[in-house]
């Protein structure tokens, strides 16, 4: 349960008033810049699980028509968004966020890394799109947030995934991965382990 006096990355808190210190990552052999901040998710830079997310999905993501629509779900600053926007310049990549301020520090990643062909914006997961919307979702999920939120994500996703779309999920093994597999594949019909390192998993569900 999340009470009054606790703060965390899917809490909802207000866009910072000014932005700090420019950071970088790497990915590839490319630098991106990155602003961070309290409040959000894994703010010193892309963490393990979204590193093993993305060199998971990518060589699948790359297969997709032009004009494939990708979903960064839970984006936080935005780091798989603008990797994916880097990778991909070919398709639409719209990042969504509960929390405005990682919203607003996505959208200021994006500009940072000239990766125009993204859209972020703020809400609770995936309610006010439309059905069969995407060809993919990536997912981080925030664990901590409860199984309720999780799986109100989970159902977002099943439903605004187009026929035969894709999604990608990194959840610990010893924060519930294998548990987690068991109810995707009752949800979707089929959750298969695509790769597993360093206590994560990656799962990938098909509409």
């Amino acid at each position: 349960m999340i009470t009054s006096n606790t703060s965390h990355y899917f809490t909802p808190q207000k866009p910072l008033g000014e932005y700090g210190e420019t950071r970088t990552f790497s990915w590839n052999e490319r630098e991106f810049a990155f602003v961070s901040g309290s409040g959000v998710f894994a703010k010193t830079g892309l963490d393990a699980g979204s590193r093993l997310l993305l060199q998971t999905a990518l060589p699948h993501l790359a297969t997709l028509p032009p004009g494939a629509v990708i979903s960064d779900l839970g984006c936080g600053w935005g780091a798989v968004g603008c990797v994916l926007g880097a990778a991909l310049p070919e398709h639409r990549i719209l990042m969504s966020d509960v929390n405005p301020r990682a919203v607003a520090l996505a959208r200021h990643n994006a500009d940072l890394n000239h990766v125009s062909h993204t859209h972020a914006w703020c809400g609770d997961g995936l309610a006010a799109i439309p059905p069969a919307t995407f060809d993919a979702i990536l997912c981080n999920p925030p664990i901590r947030a409860g199984n309720e939120v999780m799986g109100k994500l989970f159902d977002d996703s099943l439903h605004r995934l187009k026929k035969g779309g894709a999604l990608y999920l990194v959840i610990r093994t010893a924060q519930g991965a294998k548990s987690w597999q068991r109810r995707l594949k009752v949800l979707f019909g089929n959750c298969e382990m695509l790769s597993i390192k360093s206590g994560y998993r990656i799962l990938l569900c098909t509409r």
